[in-house]
């Protein structure tokens, strides 16, 4: 008899416990939905509950942060202004007369502004080589420097901007893909592809000081300086902040967004006046993005900069930005062109 009332008892409870985790799962979130929210919307949370609960108090969280408490199920309103870009996780706990039950959504912040958008004129134009798979460009001092990729193809370089000559170059292994560089002082900072390190140089000599390895940016793609830090992309949305002295990844960085998501394939960067310039690789467009939010201001359609007729079939995408900081010009190529062109920026 005893087993039997025992038996009894397990099956209850065990029916019980189904019963209310049903009711658990019944627990949704009336508002938000899953989406896209801009930067600075106010955001109404409220869960949907149904008739046969009751509610004592919701708790809500952003990313695992407690932002509000109701007592019932009022809804709360939260400014989404201190949130960074990408997805959000929003969850609220219900409780009801000691019972929890948990519900989550999630919603993906992008940029409150419409890129500005650039066309541009051509203000001149040099000789570029055509060989020249460009990863990375700088002007400094007069001259250019240049990384060049491709395995058994990839270079460092000092070129004269003028007529495109090649004043000075090593090449690297074989078995290394060159890729963005910059310059710190008197050193020259060069990415790898995939090799997992960048190499840095004596900017005067081309000697190679040293090599640094990456962290949590698994590839290396651009580089460009702003007088304090690097920053350095790898091929994702995402744009990291390196020490200038160690060149570690200082655990900070910026995910880039317009105000329709994240924009991957973030290639060669360029820091001008105040703003990082990146190629999307595969793209005919420059990005101008706010270093310090990641919020994409302006796009700069460089589509038909090369005329048609130098075009060969080894003529590869748009790549490398340079800018002279004294006389403010910019200049642009790509990789496997024969010209290198100075431009000037037009607000459509």
């Amino acid at each position: 008899m005893k087993n039997i009332l025992f038996l009894s008892l397990l099956i209850f409870f065990s029916i019980a416990a189904c019963t209310s985790q049903k009711k658990s799962t019944r627990i949704s979130f009336l508002s938000p939905k899953p989406g896209l929210v801009s930067l600075g919307d106010t955001i109404k949370l409220q869960l949907d509950i149904p008739e046969d609960q009751a509610t004592d108090s919701v708790l809500y969280f952003v990313n695992n942060e407690p932002i509000n408490k109701t007592v019932g199920n009022e809804p709360v309103y939260f400014n989404s202004s201190a949130l960074s870009f990408g997805d959000q996780l929003l969850t609220a706990k219900h409780y009801e007369k000691g019972a929890v039950a948990e519900s989550s959504v999630s919603v993906t912040v992008v940029s409150n502004k419409t890129p500005i958008q650039y066309s541009f004129s051509v203000v001149n134009t040099f000789p570029h080589d055509v060989g020249a798979y460009t990863q990375g460009l700088e002007y400094h001092d007069g001259v250019l420097y240049e990384s060049t990729g491709l395995n058994g193809e990839s270079s460092l370089r000092k070129v004269d901007l003028k007529t495109g000559k090649v004043l000075q170059e090593i090449m690297l292994p074989k078995e290394l893909f060159g890729e963005g560089l910059t310059i710190v002082d008197d050193h020259i900072i060069q990415l790898t592809w995939r090799a997992g390190f960048g190499i840095v140089y004596d900017k005067n000599t081309f000697k190679k000081i040293k090599e640094f390895s990456y962290q949590a940016s698994k590839e290396g793609w651009g580089l460009c300086y702003d007088g304090e830090k690097l920053f350095k992309s790898d091929g994702t949305s995402r744009i990291y902040f390196l020490d200038k002295n160690t060149y570690a990844e200082t655990g900070k960085y910026i995910d880039v967004y317009n105000d329709r998501g994240p924009i991957d394939a973030i290639n060669e960067l360029e820091y001008i006046d105040g703003k990082i310039f990146a190629n999307v690789y595969q793209s005919d467009k420059i990005l101008i993005i706010d270093p310090l939010t990641g919020q994409v201001e302006g796009e700069l359609n460089m589509i038909g900069l090369l005329p048609q007729k130098d075009h060969t079939q080894d003529t590869d995408v748009l790549n490398g930005i340079a800018y002279d900081r004294q006389s403010k010009r910019i200049y642009v190529t790509g990789k496997k062109w024969n010209t290198l062109f100075e431009i000037k920026m037009l607000e459509r």
